[in-house]
């Protein structure tokens, strides 16, 4: 289950992190919307795979608290 939501399932782990963390893709996202660079791996019912930030629907918003710019 993932640690944020308390109701998806929790595919995504990231190995930057401290701790033993899961979350799901949209969770995921939310928690490393400020650290880009950290490595990410996904559950894919066997064993954990590297996976791509980007990939998985992550924009890195520069400037505005790292929200989308309200100008757009």
């Amino acid at each position: 289950i993932c640690e944020t939501c308390q109701s998806a399932e929790a595919t995504f782990n990231c190995v930057t992190c401290t701790g033993n963390h899961g979350w799901c893709q949209p969770c995921l996202i939310k928690s490393h919307q400020s650290l880009p660079f950290h490595k990410i791996q996904f559950w894919n019912s066997v064993c954990f795979q590297d996976v791509n930030l980007s990939n998985q629907g992550f924009i890195w918003h520069l400037g505005h608290g790292g929200e989308p710019c309200p100008s757009y």
